[in-house]
């Protein structure tokens, strides 16, 4: 999504300064609308079908990212780079979202949001093994103090235990494997291109999932697959409403991170994305009146921990784990 020239109209005749402020600005546009877009599918998991609302609010976001794409400049032709990679991409950020909100209709958005950030773990491992990226010690103690925090959170084996976290880590597994698949493509496509690609697999994925699971069990004990499971029904007035929204939301979340990320290093703005974690405790607390219990605190401390230890060491050794294009934890939404 973001414009193959870094230096193109958004920022390239201002001051270095005023243009990484904007990137800064656009980030936290980025970081305030997309706990919004997981309130209204959370509000909808009761009624429709996970599929369902993948397959409606990427039809919405369609028409918002053909006009990113045309802003950013002509989005015809497409510049795919590989099929292969450009696919394993869209359905690693498909699966990731699928079983993201799986997990949201059970547990809640703070949990969801903070075990999803456990993002750069996976994407350190996934590298050392794809793309013989070397591990040091810093980026080793990194790695376990996030899957510490991740531990700390899920509770494996505890009385409480919620299944459904595990779906959250999947949703941050399955987006590493987007992510690498990215960091592969390289220079090879454009964000324009991938985010068409990706939401026509979305809309081609949603209506699949429809086909196969609808009918197939009409209620369920578990809240994550009574999501799966349900048959698709004809939206009200109000939920038309919410499910344009949602393609609103995440088409302007998706170019306010591509601004974010053209305008300023990806150093200086990638630490704001953790601003999204507090939005989700606060809309968790006013629309569903959740707040974290204690080992939800601490497990978010260290995965954040986990994230600024990488990013630190990657910005000290001169390198960057997220690239001009943007390869922010956010960009799965």
């Amino acid at each position: 999504m973001t414009a193959a020239d870094p230096n193109l109209s958004a920022g390239a005749d201002q001051p270095e300064g005023a243009t990484t402020l904007r990137g800064i600005l656009f980030l936290l546009l980025a970081t305030t609308i997309f706990p919004i877009q997981d309130v209204i599918i959370k509000s909808l998991s009761n009624d429709f079908a996970v599929h369902q609302i993948v397959f409606w609010r990427s039809v919405f976001a369609l028409p918002v990212a053909l006009a990113m794409a045309r802003y950013e400049g002509a989005p015809w032709p497409l510049k795919i780079g590989s099929w292969p990679l450009q696919l394993t991409r869209a359905v690693a950020a498909f699966s990731s979202y699928l079983v993201y909100y799986m997990a949201l209709a059970a547990i809640g958005l703070a949990e969801t949001a903070a075990i999803t950030f456990s993002t750069p773990i996976f994407v350190t491992l996934l590298a050392a093994v794809f793309l013989g990226e070397r591990i040091g010690i810093w980026r080793w103690l990194a790695v376990l103090l996030g899957m510490a925090g991740v531990l700390v959170i899920v509770q494996p084996g505890a009385a409480v235990f919620e299944p459904a976290a595990l779906l959250a880590l999947a949703a941050a597994l399955f987006y590493a494997v987007s992510i690498i698949a990215t960091r592969r493509l390289g220079n090879r496509t454009n964000g324009g291109t991938m985010t068409l690609v990706t939401l026509l697999v979305y809309i081609v994925g949603g209506t699949v999932l429809g086909l196969v699971f609808s009918g197939l069990e009409t209620a369920s004990p578990h809240p994550s697959l009574a999501f799966l499971y349900r048959d698709w029904i004809a939206p009200a007035p109000m939920d038309w409403l919410a499910l344009a929204a949602l393609g609103v939301t995440s088409g302007i979340g998706f170019f306010a991170l591509s601004q974010a990320y053209r305008m300023a290093e990806a150093s200086v703005v990638t630490p704001f994305e953790y601003t999204y974690l507090p939005w989700a405790v606060l809309w968790g607390y006013v629309v569903f009146g959740v707040l974290p219990v204690m080992s939800t605190w601490i497990g978010l401390l260290l995965i954040v921990g986990s994230g600024l230890l990488i990013l630190f060491r990657e910005t000290m050794r001169g390198r960057r784990i997220v690239r001009r294009r943007g390869l922010g934890v956010m960009r799965q939404r």
